[in-house]
């Protein structure tokens, strides 16, 4: 079974939720052995009370682990890093470099605290594989991973941070904390109603309509943003609610990126203004 769990008005895990619900499950003869948590939900981009998870995982004896994809690298901020707190708590966590630090797509990475629980789980032996096995050598890599056979990713990961160093990544990524803030401030002045603040740089938004039904008008406001395509947006629908996403985080989004999709934004609204849908 796989249990979801209500959220708080900031789209975070409750904790206390959580431990109502493994107590229910243990009174009906079942055994939670996992708990997910978020550091960055590709949704909202909230990051969840990873402390809190932490010490009730290890309470309850449960697996631990942090779904920090999207989030993790922003750990590299130091404005940000207290947001991680308990991040380092985790029985695994999967990153991805690909967004985190821009790097070619496809780099990701699982990391497992425990060795011996990922050779456990990936460990394979069989008829046609005995001239491979020889105990004094090390760990083999195909046994550690699903893939037997695999591309060497970590270069891609290991090379620019030698050639480069971490500054210009921080930098990058503080950018794009700057750009969601200026995003989100063009937005209300143009009259749009935003979600809560961010922890990251996702954040979603939707226009207080007064003439059309409220869901109506921001999913022809989206159909005509995709339309126009000088900037692209997406969407999602919170609590029943039709919202606008925005997810600021490829290197290549500047100032100039944000002034572009405001501009926009404001044309289609004047557009549905003049056609009396607002």
């Amino acid at each position: 079974l796989v249990r979801e769990m209500p959220l708080d008005a900031q789209h975070r895990l409750q904790v206390e939720s959580i431990q109502l619900q493994i107590r229910k499950d243990k009174a009906e003869g079942l055994q939670p052995f996992l708990v997910i948590a978020s550091a960055g939900t590709t949704d909202t981009g909230a990051i969840d009370p990873l402390a809190e998870i932490a010490s009730l995982a290890q309470k309850e004896g449960l697996w631990f682990h942090i779904d920090a994809a999207y989030g993790g690298f922003f750990m590299l901020l130091d404005q940000i890093k207290p947001l991680f707190k308990g991040i380092e708590q985790a029985d695994s966590l999967v990153v991805d470099p690909h967004k985190g630090l821009f790097l070619p797509y496809g780099t990701g990475a699982v990391l497992v605290k425990d060795k011996s629980a990922v050779l456990h789980s990936n460990y394979y032996r069989a008829n046609y594989m005995l001239d491979a096995i020889d105990d004094s050598l090390p760990v083999n890599p195909a046994d550690v991973s699903p893939e037997l056979t695999k591309h060497f990713r970590g270069l891609r990961i290991w090379l620019p941070l030698q050639l480069h160093g971490i500054e210009p990544f921080q930098a990058c990524l503080e950018e794009k904390i700057y750009l969601t803030q200026y995003f989100r401030e063009g937005l209300a002045d143009l009259g749009f109603e935003l979600g809560p603040e961010p922890d990251l740089t996702v954040s979603y938004f939707w226009y207080p309509a007064k003439e059309t039904d409220i869901n109506v008008f921001n999913e022809e406001l989206m159909a005509r943003i995709q339309k126009d395509g000088r900037v692209f947006l997406s969407s999602t629908r919170l609590d029943g609610r039709f919202v606008i996403r925005m997810a600021i985080l490829s290197f290549r989004t500047k100032l100039e990126t944000v002034d572009r999709a405001l501009d926009m934004i404001r044309d289609i609204l004047n557009e549905l203004k003049k056609e009396g849908l607002t």
